[in-house]
């Protein structure tokens, strides 16, 4: 069911990573600041001028033994594909211009799917997840600290792909202050801390208002809002959930030094989480459905994975350049100017609607200083305006097909052009209605809600009997008929009861009748069998990357919950 793949691909966002990254990255309105000129006089001998520190991402590299992973016949083995490529294109150029760069690969689990539990891939449970995460933060910490002390002059450069990106930001987080000054600059790819809020920090092509996995959810629950309307049973309820919201502000903890923080548009892990504020409550939606779109893959096939995957080929250029820039290196041959722009799909009349320019590249030497916007160009509705900013915010005031243009103007002059084309809605003019017919199905350690789809709602929210906040979520896919949602790592045996109300601009729905259910142990796990997990059945989206029999799992779970969620009905156009 598409709620079953929604919550499968939220742990997905959290316990999946590979190697193997690309795409285009950005150029910027500014150009770094270069990092301090290191005094030999004052630095140990055996001190380099820079440590490189990098994590991989979930899965990288575990093919390796861990002995073999960090010695020094293979210093970046533990770093895995996109931070290793950045690290030994930064590293070349450093040596050819008598600046040295060590490497240090964080010694981490970097936990993969495999190792979490058939359980957990339904349910968001990833412990085994975020202690691999807890052991990365604290090496990392760790050497950041030792580092500080024992080699005050040189620079920390950190980097982390993904689960590896997370363990980075958390040991800063963690890391003394002194620790934290070492930092010159810090590289991320599919950061489930993205903001992208933060454009002073934000590559790549990032859809606008969409955010990584722990930016706001890490402290998303709490109680329904105060008020007591008639539910849809007539008795009393809370009038909308309401959520907690995260902290956007980690950057802060790196003491200025530049972030390069790259997320592709329709990476679930660095771009699921859309904050929309209605009636003055802050829902964190995970939207799948925008990330569904982004792939044109309707079928939730491992397609949807394919945004996550493609940091190597381009992005990890890009990245070195900038690093060039910062630390005062001699930078490569010009890249070519390319423009990039995307935005949503669709868009509500009278809404404000922002485009995003940031995966535009141009090379360091060259940036960007000049971003001109063009809606409807040549129409009686025509408007133009400049930024020097790559993400910019407009309202559509008609329904109907629009076009917003972009020319980009670099600091020598060169010229680029790109476009957009979004399809604006009518505003909707009331709240949904409550959803009606919830079922409720007591798995093992999981229960399963469903219901059919209400008109008029943008998302869903679920709550249990308390109005205690469990989920925020579109569907998989606009317009589908049935809409479902899983609730695992429960207690077996343990009654539980939920509430569901369906959000649109202008409000959150009454909540629907209680649906109650009992999780109960499958037969397998009652005879004490052993749970195997089914054989991948496609070939995924790099044959280079080892991918774990559990992410079988998932795409398998992806296709048949949307499969089994929709009644038969007459073969329509397959979306583009």
């Amino acid at each position: 069911m598409p709620g079953a793949a929604a919550a499968a691909l939220v742990s997905l966002a959290l316990a999946l990573t590979l190697a193997a990254p690309a795409a285009a990255a950005p150029g910027r309105s500014a150009t770094p600041t270069p990092a301090p000129t290191k005094s030999a006089a004052a630095k140990a001998p055996t001190c380099p001028d820079y440590e490189f520190i990098g994590a991989r991402g979930s899965g990288e590299d575990n093919g390796v033994p861990a002995k073999k992973r960090y010695t020094s016949a293979n210093p970046t083995l533990g770093m895995g594909g996109p931070v290793s490529d950045v690290f030994k294109r930064i590293q070349a150029t450093a040596a050819a211009n008598d600046t040295t760069i060590t490497p240090y690969p964080v010694p981490y689990p970097a936990v993969g799917i495999d190792a979490v539990s058939t359980d957990a891939l339904v349910s968001g449970d990833l412990s085994a997840y975020s202690k691999s995460v807890e052991l990365g933060a604290h090496a990392a910490a760790a050497e950041l600290d030792r580092l500080s002390r024992s080699c005050p002059e040189t620079g920390a450069i950190v980097s982390g792909y993904s689960q590896g990106a997370q363990t980075i930001v958390e040991a800063v987080l963690s890391a003394t202050p002194n620790a934290r000054k070492s930092i010159v600059a810090a590289v991320f790819f599919g950061n489930t801390y993205f903001a992208s809020s933060d454009t002073a920090d934000d590559y790549g092509s990032f859809a606008p208002g969409l955010d990584g996995y722990l930016v706001r959810t890490s402290s998303a629950g709490g109680s329904a809002a105060a008020g007591s309307p008639a539910d849809g049973d007539g008795t009393a309820a809370s009038s909308s959930p309401s959520y907690g919201t995260g902290s956007t502000d980690w950057a802060a903890k790196f003491e200025g030094a530049p972030i390069f923080d790259y997320c592709h548009d329709g990476d679930p892990i660095c771009g699921l989480v859309d904050e929309r504020t209605i009636d003055g409550v802050a829902y964190p939606v995970r939207d799948f459905a925008h990330i569904v779109a982004s792939t044109g893959d309707a079928s939730g096939s491992p397609s949807v994975l394919t945004h996550h995957t493609t940091y190597q080929r381009g992005d990890t250029a890009n990245a070195a350049q900038q690093l060039r820039v910062t630390l005062g290196l001699p930078l490569l041959a010009a890249a070519k100017l390319n423009a990039q722009l995307t935005g949503p799909q669709t868009a509500e009349v009278g809404t404000l609607t922002r485009f995003n320019a940031g995966g535009s590249l141009s090379d360091p030497a060259d940036p960007i200083v000049d971003y001109r916007w063009t809606i409807d160009g040549g129409t009686a509705a025509q408007r133009q305006f400049t930024t020097t900013d790559p993400v910019m915010s407009a309202t559509f005031l008609t329904p109907g097909a629009h076009t917003v243009s972009l020319r980009l103007t670099t600091e020598s002059g060169a010229h680029a052009v790109t476009s957009t084309h979004p399809m604006v809605v009518a505003a909707a003019t009331a709240a949904p209605r409550a959803p009606a017919k919830i079922t409720a199905t007591g798995g093992d350690a999981s229960v399963t809600l469903s219901w059919p789809a209400v008109t008029s709602a943008e998302f869903y929210t679920v709550t249990d009997a308390k109005g205690k906040l469990l989920t925020a979520f579109t569907p998989l896919v606009t317009g589908q008929q049935t809409v479902s949602w899983t609730d695992g790592g429960l207690s077996n045996g343990k009654a539980r009861s939920y509430r569901v109300y369906a959000v649109n601009s202008m409000g959150a729905s009454t909540a629907s009748k209680q649906a109650d259910a009992t999780p109960k142990a499958a037969a397998q796990r009652a005879t004490g069998a052993p749970v195997s997990l089914p054989t991948p059945a496609t070939t995924l989206v790099d044959p280079e990357l080892t991918w774990s029999l559990g992410l079988g799992l998932i795409v398998v779970a992806l296709a048949l919950a949307l499969i089994r969620s929709r009644p038969p009905r007459p073969r329509r156009t397959p979306r583009r």
